[in-house]
């Protein structure tokens, strides 16, 4: 900017997110670490061209994007460009710039377990949402994961979700519904009653 200007820099990005971003790969991925890219980028571009794919070797299966409160987004989704309102429209934020990624391994369940104890660990306690919602998001989770009403359960996971999405003072509890609700969304055979999984597996 202080070479070439302003005008220069805008140039770079697309929509109403110019110039350029940092951007944290991690997990699952070849070639992590820090790097600055115009906003425009698809995630699928990000992932596989720059991150590499997986160290693993094996399918990615997810990407989180945001940090530990962003969407975990599919595969399906990789076309959407790393802009934030393109991300807002598919239920996702940037946050931070931070992406994990997963392989084919990762249950999701127990991820968007992890979202709700984390929210539960790092909660203030100030706000019912986020103090009872988060710690109530752990219990109803585990039933689900031991096939105790799934259905049901989801359900009352939902509904907490959006008490917590709107309910909060702050973002801890605010976001905490997106890692969830995209696994629940986007990787619903995650979320079946024990047996089934075992026998989809």
């Amino acid at each position: 900017i202080m070479d070439k200007g302003a005008a220069f820099y805008k140039d770079f990005g697309m929509g109403r997110s110019r110039g350029t971003i940092p951007i944290q790969i991690a997990g699952n991925v070849k070639h992590g670490g820090l790097f600055e890219t115009a906003f425009g980028l698809t995630l699928g571009e990000i992932v596989d061209e720059i991150g590499g794919g997986t160290a693993s070797g094996r399918p990615v299966k997810a990407v989180q994007v945001g940090g530990p409160l962003g969407a975990y987004f599919p595969r399906t989704l990789f076309d959407t460009p790393f802009d934030y309102e393109e991300f807002a429209k598919r239920d996702g934020l940037i946050g931070h710039a931070g992406i994990t990624v997963f392989d084919d391994t990762a249950d999701m369940l127990k991820q968007a377990r992890f979202a709700m104890e984390f929210c539960a660990v790092e909660s203030c306690g100030k706000c019912t949402p986020c103090r009872i919602g988060s710690t109530r998001g752990v219990e109803v989770l585990d039933k689900v994961a031991a096939g105790i009403e799934a259905e049901k359960n989801l359900a009352l996971v939902t509904d907490l979700c959006n008490t917590m999405k709107f309910g909060s003072l702050c973002a801890l509890g605010g976001f905490t519904p997106y890692p969830v609700m995209s696994s629940i969304t986007h990787f619903p055979e995650d979320f079946k009653p024990a047996p089934a999984r075992v026998a989809a597996e």
